[in-house]
Parts: structure tokens; sequence; C-alpha cells
């Protein structure tokens, strides 16, 4: 009896770990490759908001892009005619494109410099290019203004792209724009249609 005992603990101790080993490997055959897909489906949604992160060509790094003089002379001339502050407009359309760095079609519809969807640019766009910056610049300061620009700057922001940490990070990028020229009114004496 003592024999059967022994034998039958033995076959039943490898049976019962071998099952173990059989079991682990059957999860993790099945587990890895569901991890990896659950791993690029994550990057995948997460990469239309890696712009909100930081600066750099349109999102991104550790400094906003630089803003180009030519784009900077159009914004202060619709912040001036608009009331809508031009390191406002600066801080939206680096976010946005990278001041035209990038103007790929978003993952959402949104198109050009200032990532406008096609109704609203339909709406604001008054007939002009959606690339161009000259024509997107009082765009998007016509846009705020409906929102309740200047007056209600974080809800016009919000008004153009419905998520609060967009906002924060405009009204970031806006106190750094501000800071960086002080006063822009030497960019006014840019020639109109001068490249940028």
């Amino acid at each position: 009896m003592a024999t059967f005992v022994l034998v039958a603990s033995s076959l039943f101790g490898d049976l019962a770990r071998d099952g173990l080993r059989m079991f682990g490997a059957l999860i993790a055959l099945v587990l890895v490759p569901v991890l990896g897909i659950v791993v690029i489906v994550a990057m995948l949604i997460a990469a239309p908001f890696a712009a909100f992160g930081g600066g750099g060509g349109g999102g991104g790094g550790s400094q906003p892009p630089a803003l180009p003089p030519a784009h900077l002379a159009v914004m202060v001339t619709v912040s001036n005619d608009t009331g809508v502050p031009w390191s406002l407009l600066a801080a939206i359309a680096s976010v946005e494109s990278g001041f035209g760095a990038n103007m790929s079609t978003s993952w959402a519809g949104a198109v050009g410099y200032g990532q406008f969807m096609p109704p609203s640019w339909a709406a604001y766009g008054e007939g002009g290019d959606p690339y161009d910056y000259r024509d997107v610049i009082p765009a998007m300061a016509r846009y705020l203004v409906v929102a309740g620009a200047p007056a209600d700057l974080p809800n016009a922001v919000y008004a153009y792209n419905h998520s609060w940490e967009y906002v924060a990070l405009i009204l970031s990028r806006m106190g750094y724009y501000a800071s960086l020229g002080g006063d822009p009114a030497p960019a006014r004496t840019a020639a109109p249609g001068a490249p940028s």
C-alpha cells in the first residue's frame, strides 16, 4: 500500500506540476499578444493628444516653437482689430500646427494651420485657405470672439477645443509668448505678404 501511495503521489504531483506549467504557458501565449494589442491601441489613442505635453514643432518637447515674425505681424494686426491677444493666437497656432510645421488632417478630421473642423472653417474662414496663416489667424480670432474672447478667454479657448487640459496648455503658452516679446510693435512694420 505504501508503494501505491508513493507512486500515486508522485504521479499526481507530476500531473499537477505539469498542469500548472501548461496552464502558465497557455496564459503566456494568450496574454502576451493581448497586452501587446492593448499597448498599441493605447498609443494610437494617445497620439493625437501628444501635442498637449509640450512645445516644439507642434507637439512634444520642452519649449514651444519659435514664432515666425511674419505670423506675429498678422497676429498683432488681428489683435488690434479684434481685441483677442496676439499671444493667445500664437499659443493656439503653436499647439495646433507648430506655426504650419504640421498641418496634417487630424484623426478627427480637423484641417490646416488652425486645425479647424470643416464646418467651422466654412463658418469662420470667409472663403480663405485653411492652410494659409494669413487667412487662418483672422478666422481663429473671429471664432474666439464669438466664443467670448477677449472677456472670457478660458471659455473661448474651451470652445475652440473642448478640453480643460487644452485650455491650461494654451493659457500657459499664451503667457510664454507674451513674456518673450513684451511689445511686438516692431512686427507691425513687416511687409504684408512677407514669407514666413
